[in-house]
């Protein structure tokens, strides 16, 4: 049985600590060729909006982060996917700890080995994965399935370029991965994925519960910091001797609408930060965006009045 190396326990106060230094990104290597069913990976273009505007963002964000958790090392990929331009980008090529949001590997993964249509008990188990964030869905699945060799297929498939298998195969949560590659995923699974695999996968993240199955609140991040629109999530957090992992991701729209925006902030934050403090600095900083996805919106002339009214105004 793969053993999480996530922790279980609900958030509890802890005061913090020095940070370990962060891994240098470096691209997967001597994975073997797996023979996974054709499918398009399609990297996001990433083409810039003002620079000023961007590294303004940037660094708000950053700002936000490590003012409520200091020492804190910050990957950001915001992106307009219906056009590729990057709202907010920083460090995106640095890799961190998936923590959790390899589940969304390990679902795919799943999902691609039936032919992407998934049999009853497969869709009901990824439902349960995704949506409560449940390990022991994640062990069964990683153990049957191969393994770290779920990450290596996947990189291929998807065409990633800063993610690699865990060191130890058995724990699942520290693969490696960068905020450049955590956004192709989730373009992978909107443009390049059949139905009915892209809507279960959508709709269970979609579904995200406030507290998961090992009793944390998982609404840190996207679902505390932009009230007001719609999102589909995976979050990430998980404690080592040297750091701590917190990571917020999803798909973020206008209510009632499509999901045209993906968020990706993943964090490496001090070792033993209290998780609340931790989850509070992801929302703080994702908080930053306000604004932004409703004046692009607007520029764009997407949605109706209804719609637009739904926008967040920018913060004071």
């Amino acid at each position: 049985m793969a053993i999480s190396a996530l922790v279980a326990a609900p958030l509890a106060a802890a005061g913090p600590h020095d940070q370990g230094s962060a891994v240098a990104a470096t691209p997967a290597s001597g994975a073997p060729p797996v023979a996974v069913t054709p499918v398009r990976g399609t990297p996001v273009p990433h083409l810039p909006q003002s620079a000023a505007s961007s590294t303004a963002l940037a660094q708000q964000m950053q700002a936000a982060i490590q003012a409520v958790s200091p020492g804190s090392q910050v990957g950001i990929d915001v992106v307009d996917m219906s056009s590729g331009t990057v709202l907010v980008g920083l460090n995106l090529d640095q890799q961190f700890y998936t923590a959790s949001v390899v589940k969304l590997l390990i679902a795919l993964d799943a999902l691609n080995s039936q032919g992407w249509q998934p049999d009853s008990d497969t869709a009901a188990q990824l439902r349960e994965m995704l949506s409560a964030s449940d390990d022991n869905v994640a062990d069964a699945l990683w153990d049957a399935n191969g393994g770290d060799a779920i990450v290596a297929r996947m990189i291929d498939a998807i065409g990633l370029t800063g993610t690699q298998p865990p060191d130890d195969p058995e724990q699942w949560g520290e693969t490696l991965t960068t905020a450049r590659d955590v956004a192709t995923i989730y373009r992978y699974l909107t443009t390049d994925v059949p139905e009915p695999s892209r809507d279960l996968v959508v709709g269970a993240l979609r579904g995200t519960s406030e507290i998961s199955a090992d009793g944390t609140d998982q609404y840190f991040g996207i679902p505390d910091g932009l009230p007001g629109l719609s999102w589909a999530v995976k979050q990430g957090w998980m404690a080592l001797d040297n750091s701590t992992t917190l990571d917020t991701t999803g798909l973020v729209g206008p209510s009632g609408t499509q999901l045209p925006y993906t968020v990706v902030v993943l964090t490496s934050q001090p070792a033993g930060i209290d998780w609340n403090t931790g989850g509070s600095a992801l929302t703080a900083g994702v908080s930053v965006l306000r604004g932004t996805v409703g004046q692009q919106r607007q520029a764009r002339n997407l949605g109706t009045e209804d719609d637009r009214s739904t926008a967040i105004a920018p913060p004071a």
